[in-house]
């Protein structure tokens, strides 16, 4: 019998409540301590409580790494899990640290001095501040953003330009990134830069039933990369794509420095990796194995040092590296046969370029 119910996403919800409990309750022995010196009682229970938080923040943390990558979130709760993430590790070093000092300080009975003791209580001060905001961030996500809730959609929809808009090929959202909706064979050289043997590649419009009219790209030459015409810092990259005719990889690729110098998503017919090109040596971060077939929505994730990949808004990758700064983003195809493209979307996570007062669907024609 499973412990955890089945309309919870994961345990975390009902770990995390514990330490918090616990090390502000800590904080509240250890002030009353201090203000009674004479009554070591408070001094005990203060150490034993501190001692326990801490062995629930490891628990918390540990439930909180699963627990990030089994939900699927809205676009602006991904800098939000980002920060969480990092914020619940610096609870577990802290209080790990910490933890450690008060129980010394207990054992060799340094703690009766009231300098010391002062001290002390002043740095588990800190340590609740920082627990404090890393709740603050856990139940934001929860309570503006739906994460882990059932009955929250999440799915990425994109509607196909109107109007003079309808030949654009890619066009600025007001997500601070690029929507590009097919609706022409052309269309995927418009406001793109494309490095690469552009002659291996014949674009088509295709019928993909249910999705309508798809774009479909036939490789025959060498590597092929397509990028938006504006950098980006944090990225949220969604696609929709069917590979069954095509073999080899494609990636979703950001902070491209030059066709040599990029980090990456990558989807084969085998496995999704992530990592980065080092003039052109790729360094992987991530390596699962994964068979797509038919069509898969798919989504990239790199916001500072978290990167992480979905398929089918379930997590596939989730890799670590230095955080890679700014530069473009787009697609690269390296293989040959057929690639059927429904959308690709670009969105900032952090805000930027969301003040270009643009409105969704308006074209740039800036070459």
């Amino acid at each position: 019998m499973s412990l955890i119910p089945d309309w919870a996403p994961n345990v975390h919800p009902m770990i995390v409540h514990f330490p918090i409990a616990l090390l502000f309750t800590a904080a509240f022995v250890d002030t009353i301590g201090i203000i009674l010196k004479g009554q070591d009682l408070w001094r005990r229970a203060a150490v034993g409580l501190y001692a326990a938080g801490t062995l629930g923040a490891v628990a918390a943390w540990f439930t909180g790494e699963r627990a990030a990558d089994s939900v699927f979130l809205p676009t602006d709760a991904n800098a939000l899990l980002t920060e969480h993430s990092d914020l619940g590790h610096y609870v577990l070093y802290f209080f790990a640290a910490y933890g450690l000092i008060r129980l010394v300080l207990f054992a060799m009975n340094m703690d009766t001095k009231t300098s010391t003791r002062a001290i002390a209580w002043l740095v588990g001060l800190v340590g609740i501040g920082l627990v404090w905001v890393t709740a603050d961030h856990g139940a934001e996500m929860v309570y503006r953003y739906g994460v882990g809730v059932q009955a929250v959609p999440t799915e990425t929809t994109v509607v196909a330009p109107t109007g003079s808009s309808a030949d654009a090929g890619p066009v600025r959202n007001e997500m601070g990134g690029w929507t590009f909706k097919p609706v022409r064979s052309a269309a995927w050289m418009d406001s793109m830069t494309i490095l690469g043997d552009v002659d291996g590649v014949t674009p088509s419009m295709m019928d993909g039933g249910d999705r309508g009219d798809v774009l479909a790209l036939t490789m025959s030459g060498d590597p092929v990369m397509m990028l938006f015409d504006y950098p980006m810092t944090t990225v949220q990259l969604d696609a929709a794509l069917n590979l069954d005719d095509f073999d080899g990889t494609v990636m979703f690729v950001t902070h491209v420095i030059d066709e040599d110098n990029y980090h990456f998503t990558s989807v084969s017919n085998s496995s999704m990796r992530q990592g980065k090109s080092e003039n052109g040596d790729l360094i992987l971060m991530a390596d699962e194995s994964y068979t797509p077939s038919g069509w898969h929505s798919y989504r990239a994730v790199a916001d500072q040092t978290h990167f992480r990949g979905y398929s089918d808004q379930v997590l596939v990758v989730h890799g670590h590296g230095n955080d890679p700064g700014t530069g473009p983003v787009g697609v690269r195809l390296n293989g040959t046969g057929t690639v059927l493209i429904d959308f690709v979307q670009t969105a900032s996570l952090r805000g930027e370029g969301r003040d270009m007062n643009m409105d969704v669907g308006e074209a740039e024609h800036d070459h």
